[in-house]
Parts: structure tokens; sequence; C-alpha cells
């Protein structure tokens, strides 16, 4: 009996084991597309399309870019815009919001397959402006191949609607949504394909290293930008 009250007891003051990564999409998994919310110009009155399928375990945004303005909105001088990103984490039982604590974890890393569209990828953390993103570009060194990509997260930049803002860090422990966006201003068709998104650990990061250096990853490899 005192051995099982020790047991319990330790359970409960037992650190919780950091896994080297956690994995955020995964197009493998069954019913993955249902967590992904599309965005685009035609909220505003705009003609660009937005569209995502999961195909064979892979995700495909794809669609349209149209940067004409909205005809009925004179105050819209501008439009072009595409994106997608998870869905709001359902709320607690008490009807508190939800949050990924990403406390431990340095770098994104996406296994993506794209055109030479410019992307971005984007983090929305808790803030009191709803409209703040932390925003990335998607660099990609082989277009219409598959490449892994690692950024780091204190390299994305704090953005309100394109503008970038006064910088503070991401509140890891309180990111609500990651997603992908397309605002180049350009007109025409794009393609992007997403096999996983994750978060790594410093640890993580050492291991997707090495496996590059092991030759064991055949693939592109970046890391926020340059290759490893």
């Amino acid at each position: 009996m005192f051995k099982n009250i020790l047991s319990k007891a330790k359970r409960v003051f037992e650190v919780p084991e950091i896994k080297p990564f956690q994995q955020v999409l995964d197009f493998k998994r069954p019913n993955e597309a249902s967590k992904i919310l599309l965005r685009s110009d035609q909220e505003l009155g705009g003609f660009s399309t937005a569209n995502f399928d999961v195909e064979n375990g892979v995700g495909h945004f794809h669609g349209y870019l149209n940067l004409d303005p909205p005809p009925n909105r004179p105050d819209i001088m501008y439009s072009g815009y595409a994106m997608f990103r998870t869905k709001d984490h359902p709320k607690t039982y008490l009807g508190d919001e939800n949050f990924w604590d990403w406390s431990p974890y340095h770098h994104v890393e996406m296994r993506v397959k794209g055109d030479n569209r410019k992307y971005f990828v984007n983090i929305q953390a808790d803030s009191s402006i709803i409209t703040d993103i932390y925003q990335h570009r998607l660099f990609l060194n082989n277009p219409g191949n598959w490449e892994t990509v690692v950024i780091p997260i204190d390299d994305f930049v704090l953005t309100n609607w394109g503008n970038i803002q006064e910088q503070t860090g991401i509140e890891r422990d309180r990111v609500k949504t990651i997603g992908i966006g397309l605002l180049d201003k350009q007109f025409g068709p794009f393609n992007l394909y997403i096999d996983y998104i994750k978060v790594l650990t410093a640890a993580g990061v050492k291991q997707r290293v090495k496996k590059n250096v092991n030759g064991a990853d055949q693939e592109e490899d970046m890391f926020g930008g340059a290759r490893v």
C-alpha cells in the first residue's frame, strides 16, 4: 500500500518527458483536412480562389490569385490574397480559449513541394490585437520537388495586415494557429503540397542535421532559408 502511495505521488510530481518534436499537421492522418480553414480576398468581394484537398496523404493548397479589386468597394484599392490555417482550438470545458504550448520548441519544420510563387508561413498567438500575425517567408530552393524547410521560431516577424509592427516575441505557450499564405501580387494559379508541419526542440534540430549529414534524407533541406 505504501509503495502504491509513493508511486502515485511520483506520477503527480514527475516532469513530463519533452519529445524532440510535436506534430502539428500530418495529412497521412485521417480527417486532417477537417482542421483546415481557408480564406481569400473573396471575403471582401475579391476574385481569388483558395482550395485545399488531401490526395494520397498529402495536403494540396491551390487556386488562382486575382488582383482585381472588388467593383463595389471603392475603399479597397488593392486585392489578391489566399491562405489556409489551422482552425481555432476547441474551447475548454469552462469556456476558456485553448492553445498549443510550444515553450520547449524552437523551430518549425515542414515538408513541402511548391511552385515559383512567394509564400509566407503565418503563426497566430494570443494577443490583444486579433489581427496580429507572425510571418516568415517560405523559401524554396527547388520548386517542383519535395523540400524539408526548418525555420527558427525567433525569426518570425510580427505584422498586422502586412505591415511590420514593433517587435515582441511569440508567446510560445499560447499559440493559436499556423498556416501558409500567398500575397505576391502576381496574377495566376498556385500550387503548394504539404506533407506535414511540426515543431522541433533543439535536440530535434540536431537529429534533423545528423540525419541529413548521414545521407539518410536525400531531398533538399533548408534551415531558416539556407541549406543544412
